[in-house]
């Protein structure tokens, strides 16, 4: 009975014994020893990273930190070898890339490598200047930024050589910078002439396209201005061409096409008037309308906020002494005219001709007329002008002459 018992319990009390056997096995910590000794690896090339364990069984997870972003990597286990293959894209980009090595959700090991940049491929390089325009002088200055990398865009290592090479007029330059925080920068400063400047780079044998700079002319000096007309009367009918001289900035470059110049006029009572003109070749050239009337015009050039000119005068003759005129129709038709010129020719048409009209030394209207072949005719209609007697004020050309007291017949 007792021998019977036995071989019923033993086999369970084996059954047991194994169980907390393997359960004691499975407590224990597996140890894991990193293989690779390299710390810096090739962007672009593979990364493979191996462990020892004492486990043949183990499969342990790998958690990798990148700039790319965050990836939890199986493993594979090779009779106590095991291995993780980092993704492709994770071996293109530099940096720091960190590892944990996780079993059963515990941190085992941790570490990390620097991938650089893969200095066996052809390099590219990025440029960026600016500003694209500078002025003439040794104080402005356009600033060129290198970006050399390798072909998976990586940034080449601090202390990579790049050449900065501009061109103007006869005079190359070519200046040597390293990179720092990944770019070579230079600044070119302008030159005392204006014209084009090229601007590129080079870096471990390939060269960058062409940029431009152009370097325009500083802000113009001071400057002087002529007259120029045909005839010195105030006819209200011909120009006055108003001209600069060639405008230079300070290192005698001509001052850009287009710039603005603004003629100023003062006229013998104080009226400001104003007239504009753009320079091309550095001159520029503006119109003034002949008066209709003898006055003396003061006139000032000026490039606002920048240069100036000193003041000329120019005066205009009286075109006329006097004017005839005539009255008819009872006086109801006053006729002015012909005007005539200085010499002796009609006045052009559209002279302006002012009548005013005055009863009992009072002024009732003016009206206002342009002469046609030089003459000009008022007519005075009788129900809107119904006193016995008006006197008038006839002015043209600057020239004024008053009429006698005119009688009119009343209904």
């Amino acid at each position: 009975m007792i021998k019977k018992g036995l071989h019923i319990v033993f086999p369970i009390l084996l059954v047991f014994l194994f169980a907390f056997a393997a359960a004691k096995i499975n407590n224990q910590t597996d140890h894991f020893v990193l293989q690779n000794k390299e710390q810096i690896f090739t962007a672009g090339k593979p990364i493979n990273l191996s462990f020892t364990s004492t486990s043949k069984t183990a499969k342990p997870k790998l958690f990798l930190i990148h700039t790319y972003g965050k990836t939890i990597l199986d493993s594979q286990n090779d009779n106590g070898k095991i291995t993780f293959t980092i993704p492709a894209i994770y071996c293109l980009k530099t940096g720091v890339l960190s590892w944990y090595l996780i079993q059963n959700e515990t941190r085992i090991s941790n570490g990390s490598f620097t991938i650089v940049p893969n200095d066996s491929t052809v390099t590219k390089i990025e440029n960026y200047l600016g500003p694209p325009s500078l002025l003439t002088g040794t104080d402005h200055f356009t600033m060129m930024v290198a970006i050399p990398t390798d072909k998976f865009d990586n940034p080449k290592r601090n202390g990579t050589a790049v050449l900065i090479k501009d061109q103007f007029l006869s005079d190359i330059t070519v200046t040597q910078k390293t990179t720092q925080s990944f770019i070579a920068w230079k600044n070119i400063y302008s030159r005392t002439k204006s014209g084009k400047m090229l601007v590129s780079t080079e870096c471990n044998n390939t060269d960058s396209k062409e940029f431009e700079t152009e370097i325009k002319p500083s802000i113009g000096e001071d400057f002087t201005i002529s007259f120029s007309r045909n005839h010195s009367f105030a006819d209200g009918n011909q120009i006055t061409s108003l001209t600069t001289s060639i405008i230079r900035d300070r290192y005698g470059n001509l001052v850009g096409d287009g710039t603005l110049v603004t003629f100023q006029v003062v006229t013998k009572d104080n009226i400001l008037l104003k007239t504009y003109a753009a320079t091309i070749n550095g001159v520029a050239i503006g119109q003034l309308l002949h008066p209709d009337h003898q006055d003396d015009f003061t006139v000032k050039g000026y490039i606002t906020g920048i240069a100036q000119s000193k003041p000329i005068n120019i005066p205009y003759l009286a075109l006329i002494k006097n004017f005839s005129y005539a009255f008819s129709d009872n006086n109801r038709r006053i006729i002015v005219g012909p005007v005539r010129s200085f010499m002796k020719q009609l006045v052009p048409d559209g002279v302006k001709v002012e009548l005013k009209i005055f009863h009992n030394k009072e002024l009732l209207e003016t009206k206002i007329l342009e002469t046609n072949k030089g003459i000009a005719t008022f007519i005075l209609l009788a129900p809107f002008y119904p006193e016995k007697e008006y006197q008038f004020e006839i002015t043209t050309l600057g020239v004024t002459q008053k009429t006698k007291i005119k009688k009119y017949e009343t209904n």
